[in-house]
């Protein structure tokens, strides 16, 4: 299995490691174990002191809500929207999210879900090109945007306040995973466009809360703006915390 999630990527060539050994186990184990305590760290406190909880739940985008009040991240690992609503997937994400409602989230606290943007990057173009022509590659984003929606239809069912974040613009990184069927850049681009907009569009319909911050930090292109880009060219910087702040309705945060 190629790619790593630890190593830097230049611009011109990323650099491709191996995922299969020993270090590479543990430096992930060792992430995990960093996100599990942070995320545990702003529970206890925001329990300690009675403040109601914005628990962040989702893929490794989750991050830049680390060490932010009120904010308490949990990483799913490389869970999918597609995938949410199957108990049995790899990641166990759909267990994960039944816990973390039934035994952590308060009637006041709020849930923002961060999901969709390793579909986009990786699976919907991947399906399409194995469906070969059963489905178009418009079909193949609305069944993955319908799977995530019987997971928000759920949560709404429960009574949860929650909010559904946007994916982030595509990613100017390469195949550094070795994933199948890769898509090209512009594929990329329009993947992560319709995507968003298909989401947007269920949401709205159902009268679901959608944070648009795809729009805001998106170029003409449909890649992430540099000053809102780390490094990988993937994920966004702290700067668009804001935004998030803004679409939930809260000031401005500060470290935990």
């Amino acid at each position: 299995m190629k790619g790593g999630v630890f190593e830097s990527v230049s611009a011109d060539k990323p650099e491709i490691g191996d995922t299969d050994t020993l270090s590479w186990r543990f430096r992930l184990a060792k992430r995990e174990l960093y996100m599990k305590a942070v995320f545990l760290r702003s529970l206890l406190r925001s329990r300690l002191f009675r403040r109601p909880v914005v628990y962040v739940l989702g893929d490794s985008h989750v991050g830049i809500f680390l060490k932010r009040k009120p904010f308490a991240a949990h990483w799913f690992g490389p869970a999918t929207a597609y995938n949410l609503k199957n108990p049995d997937s790899t990641t166990k994400s759909g267990k994960r999210l039944t816990d973390i409602l039934r035994y952590l989230v308060r009637p006041d606290d709020k849930v923002l879900m961060v999901f969709g943007e390793i579909d986009c990057r990786v699976h919907i173009y991947n399906q399409w090109v194995t469906g070969k022509g059963s489905l178009t590659l418009d079909d193949v984003i609305g069944d993955t945007v319908s799977s995530y929606g019987a997971v928000l239809d759920r949560l709404y069912g429960r009574c949860v306040d929650f909010y559904v974040a946007s994916a982030p613009p595509a990613a100017r990184e390469g195949n550094i995973y070795g994933v199948p069927n890769y898509p090209p850049v512009e594929a990329r681009c329009l993947i992560n466009r319709v995507f968003n907009e298909k989401l947007s569009d269920y949401c709205g319909r159902r009268g679901y809360r959608f944070i648009d911050v795809y729009s805001r930090v998106a170029d003409g292109e449909g890649f992430i703006r540099q000053e809102f880009s780390c490094e990988d060219g993937t994920h966004l910087k702290r700067e668009a915390v804001k935004f998030f702040e803004e679409g939930l309705g809260l000031g401005n945060g500060g470290r935990t």
